[in-house]
């Protein structure tokens, strides 16, 4: 599947939207009728867990019904987003999932979900990757990572939170870059991963900038560099991003929330208005600044086109690297 079979399913899936969106008035008047199931397709404990249980945190503000964080890991995320695509689409049953929904098709063929198969609610945060080491290595820049890779091509390992992710990507476009070849390795998430690397399993990592921030923070992970340009309350140091090292591709991961795309337009409006309540809330964005994302909510038709155009940029990206 490639970027524009994505595109062309996400354009149909605002286009479903927008030509028959009910008003307000009519909008289904019993929804939520029961608690509204999340399923994470990540790690617990890794970025897109925390920032869905911190985006959803002040839920009771705004809908008289629990929201309940399910994850179901495996696939590099593949499990927990069909799951979610075969639920039924009442608006009971989301998924929270990033850029991965795009980047999977790029270099799997024949996957038995895409984004064609949702229909998006809202992007609610952005944030970078981040390569880190630990001190013992002795690296201090990237300069350092790329010298030592070069001494020794195909040994030295990075782990990533999934192949076909953002962050596998962003270490491949390092590569493309410089010229070097590492060994690259799955983990299942950002925690799982940062937990490779700081149990000296692994050389480096490249998880979600909030997965290592507290690492770094605490001097137990050295940062090198990040995928884009993002700034973070609680990083005391200087974000050297891929624009300043002259690496030509800005990898900014994006989370959203989706519905199955045969869930109802009045629905999908309930959700639209309950979700952005809570993205555009105080308290959303305190809790996303400081934990180190950046707080956003693009609903419905300009999530499709944010979306479509990450899609184009990591699209290319995988052309260069196929």
């Amino acid at each position: 599947m490639n970027a524009r079979f994505i595109k062309t399913g996400l354009k149909a899936a605002v286009a479903a939207i927008t030509a028959s969106i009910v008003s307000t008035s009519a909008m289904a008047e019993d929804f939520p009728s029961k608690p509204i199931r999340i399923i994470n397709a990540f790690a617990p404990g890794g970025a897109t867990d925390t920032a869905i249980r911190g985006l959803t945190a002040n839920a009771d503000t705004f809908i008289d019904q629990p929201i309940v964080i399910e994850s179901v890991t495996g696939g590099g995320g593949v499990t927990g987003i069909l799951k979610a695509a075969k639920s039924d689409p009442d608006g009971h049953t989301l998924l929270v999932a990033d850029t991965v929904m795009t980047t999977l098709p790029l270099f799997q063929d024949n996957l038995p979900v895409s984004a064609a198969d949702f229909k998006p609610i809202g992007v609610f945060n952005l944030r970078g990757a981040w390569l880190l080491t630990r001190p013992a290595k002795g690296w201090k820049t990237l300069d350092d990572f790329v010298a030592a890779a070069k001494a020794d091509p195909g040994g030295m390992t990075v782990g990533v939170p999934s192949l076909s992710s953002p962050q596998h990507m962003a270490v491949a476009a390092i590569e493309d870059t410089y010229g070097i070849d590492v060994n690259i390795i799955p983990y299942g998430g950002g925690a799982p991963t940062m937990g490779a690397l700081l149990g000296d399993q692994i050389d480096a990592a490249m998880p979600g900038a909030p997965a290592g921030l507290d690492s770094v923070t605490a001097g137990d992970a050295v940062f090198l560099v990040a995928s884009t340009d993002i700034e973070l309350q609680k990083f005391e140091g200087e974000i050297i991003s891929f624009n300043d090292v002259g690496i030509p591709h800005d990898l900014g991961i994006w989370t959203a929330v989706w519905a199955p795309k045969d869930t109802p337009d009045d629905v999908m409006a309930q959700l639209g208005e309950i979700f952005g309540n809570m993205a555009t809330s105080d308290e959303w964005t305190e809790f996303a600044r400081g934990y180190g994302v950046t707080p956003m909510w693009k609903p419905l038709d300009e999530a499709v086109a944010y979306i479509e155009k990450s899609s184009d940029s990591m699209g290319k990206l995988a052309e260069i690297l196929k």
